[in-house]
């Protein structure tokens, strides 16, 4: 395939909001960075990645840093084929307008989550409003993000009471509930166990680095 072929597609890539899209749902979903590079990384630099090949040329590779559980990078992988199958589906219609590579029902359930988080959320509850059953919502969420509903629920919770923190001087007590934590003890758990500082440890953090 002639080389006008490769860099006529790259810069389409880069023309659209495709990867903007895909940068957007792995900060969401993993709390990590996307990139592109048109070569292959070293298995060295820590980082997982999957070959974007378009039809016959091959533009480069989508990369995620990897973590160190096993399990999480088996579905890092899963999701840059995913991706890569995506971009490519896209790049090759001839107007692109753009998608999101995760399932619509996923994509309604995490709105959901995003909106909801501070209510008593449930897999039920979440599943029945986007039409599916608890196993087929639960398996689901693993195949796609690699992590459990409860998991990811817990993360949007977390990551609003960090915001709050960093910028709310309200009661800790008050905020792990307005974040949707069933209690303070839950909250400290969650939060320690994420950050491996207490809540109140992380607010000092941020006040002193001011």
């Amino acid at each position: 395939m002639p080389h006008f072929a490769r860099e006529a597609l790259t810069q389409r890539m880069h023309r659209s909001d495709l990867l903007d899209r895909l940068s957007t749902d792995v900060r969401v979903l993993f709390r990590k960075r996307l990139s592109f590079e048109a070569k292959e990384p070293e298995v060295s630099k820590g980082l997982i990645s999957s070959p974007l090949q378009v039809g016959a040329v091959s533009l480069g590779f989508l990369t995620l840093p990897a973590s160190k559980q096993r399990e999480r990078n088996v579905a890092y992988k899963h999701w840059l084929e995913m991706a890569c199958n995506e971009l490519a589906h896209e790049l090759n219609r001839p107007h692109s307008q753009g998608s999101h590579v995760l399932p619509a029902k996923i994509i309604r359930a995490i709105r959901l989550i995003k909106e909801s988080h501070h209510e008593a959320l449930s897999l039920g509850d979440v599943a029945k409003e986007v039409g599916l059953s608890r196993e087929r919502l639960s398996r689901l969420f693993h195949q796609t993000i690699g992590i459990t509903f409860s998991e990811y629920l817990s993360g949007v919770r977390l990551t609003e009471a960090r915001r709050q923190l960093s910028s709310d001087p309200g009661k800790i007590t008050e905020i792990a509930f307005a974040c949707g934590f069933q209690s303070l003890s839950q909250f400290n758990r969650r939060f320690r166990a994420t950050e491996g500082i207490s809540p109140s440890e992380f607010r000092r953090k941020v006040q002193a680095a001011r």
